[in-house]
């Protein structure tokens, strides 16, 4: 516990750009971990089972979208009320609410699960998985869906505690043991789009332990004493749907790019996919550890009454976030056919996942503007903001993803993505500029009440 003190006091003092980099360095291995990983499971599929597995597998990617924006939600909202609770010394408050979101996760990911065996024929039709793909989706689907209740780690809430390294253990760690799992499973097993399930599975489970040894041994909260709470709960789901809307909306565009492609362009288009959302992951990286790195900073800073900290942390994560961008932009559309080579040699499948990936690459540097501007105004408790962040993106889409198609075929939706983007990214500066005053002036953090602490 007093390891977790110590950390927790870092954040209010020493450079803030310091601090953001090492957050963001943290966050950015665990997160490039990841993406690695996602690039060599889609490896060890596409050259190890099939294209085909692949499609299958990718089809179902919109579900493990979703189980991300869950935990996201959840986790999310949970750390910027325990950052800010944290910055204002109250302890007591930050248990209550890490053991509410913890209750909720856990009785949401038994009900999606339940959910999911009911409708799955249904899920996986509107998901794309139609003709020689439906078989593997469905395989992949069933032990995913098992090993849901295990789906996070609660790396955010580890996080605003100030436990960077472990938070980034909790990433890399489980996934390696999934990587090599994938090999042996995959591989040296033979068994297919079942092993790729079983490694995330496993890996899943050994992150969801790691975080038990967290809360047990190394937090600085007072968990053993707190009790969840349903006020907690609305607390942290009302602060964490922004990032529902932000992940669950690229799980409904993920479903309507598959479903638009079968269509369109047939199963070797959702293969193509699939490949490019693994290279697109792996692209976001950088901008995704740039505001999991900001909200800690941002909320505790907000709490603690310190606007020219908040301020400074602002302004150096948008410029490094800027710099990634542009980087990423020139790399993903100037080596776009090279990269989709990685994986596999069908022809057909190269020459649409390349031009699908430069039209992608135009997105990039209108990205990080509404994810930094999201995680801003969720880590300052600024609900309504968030949300309009979030959300412009894929409201934008929806319309765009239908019509755009309607002139150009499937290449309208990358079109739709791109243009989508970059009206959004203005949505989201505009919404800063709005709320900049509110913002700097960062009154020191006044604690709502739960109703059981009331006088």
């Amino acid at each position: 516990m007093k390891e977790g003190a110590e950390k927790t006091e870092r954040l209010a003092s020493g450079s803030v750009g310091r601090q953001v980099l090492s957050f963001a360095l943290t966050a950015l291995a665990g997160l490039v971990f990841n993406s690695v990983y996602s690039l060599t499971d889609a490896l060890f599929v596409g050259r190890g089972v099939g294209d085909a597995a692949m499609g299958g597998v990718s089809a179902v990617y919109p579900f493990v979208i979703l189980q991300s924006a869950i935990a996201t939600t959840i986790g999310g909202g949970a750390a910027s009320i325990v950052s800010r609770s944290l910055g204002s010394k109250d302890r007591k408050r930050a248990a209550t609410v890490t053991l509410s979101a913890m209750a909720a996760f856990y009785v949401t990911a038994v009900l999606v699960t339940a959910a999911g065996f009911a409708a799955m024929p249904r899920l996986l039709a509107a998901m794309g998985a139609t003709g020689e793909l439906y078989e593997h989706a469905r395989t992949y689907f069933i032990i995913i869906l098992a090993g849901n209740v295990f789906s996070t780690g609660f790396s955010s809430v580890i996080r605003a505690e100030g436990g960077s390294l472990y938070s980034m253990l909790i990433w890399i760690i489980p996934i390696s043991v999934n990587v090599v799992l994938d090999a042996g499973l995959i591989l040296g097993a033979g068994l297919g789009v079942a092993g790729s399930a079983a490694s995330t599975v496993a890996a899943q489970f050994i992150s969801f332990s790691m975080s038990v040894l967290w809360f047990a041994r190394f937090s600085s909260m007072e968990l053993k004493h707190a009790r969840p709470s349903l006020s907690a709960v609305r607390s942290v789901i009302g602060i964490g749907v922004p990032s529902l809307i932000q992940i669950g909306s690229l799980s409904l565009i993920s479903l309507i790019i598959n479903n638009r492609l079968s269509v369109y362009d047939g199963a070797s288009a959702v293969t193509a996919y699939g490949y490019m959302s693994r290279l697109v992951t792996f692209a976001v990286a950088p901008f995704t550890a740039l505001a999991q790195a900001l909200s800690p900073v941002a909320g505790f800073n907000y709490g603690a009454g310190k606007s020219d900290r908040l301020r400074t942390s602002i302004r150096f994560t948008s410029l490094l976030a800027a710099g990634c961008a542009a980087v990423l932009m020139c790399l993903a559309g100037g080596a776009a056919d090279a990269l989709m080579r990685i994986f596999t040699e069908d022809g057909g499948i190269l020459r649409y996942g390349a031009k699908g990936l430069r039209l992608l690459a135009l997105s990039l540097p209108f990205l990080p503007v509404c994810t930094l501007a999201g995680a801003l105004m969720q880590a300052v408790g600024a609900k309504l903001p968030s949300l309009l962040c979030y959300a412009a993106q894929p409201l934008l889409f929806l319309p765009l993803g239908f019509l755009l198609p309607l002139a150009a075929g499937g290449e309208g939706l990358w079109w739709a993505f791109v243009l989508s983007s970059a009206l959004s990214a203005g949505i989201a500066l505009v919404v800063v500029f709005l709320r900049r005053s509110a913002l700097l002036a960062a009154p020191p953090y006044v604690r709502e009440r739960l109703p059981e602490e009331a006088p």
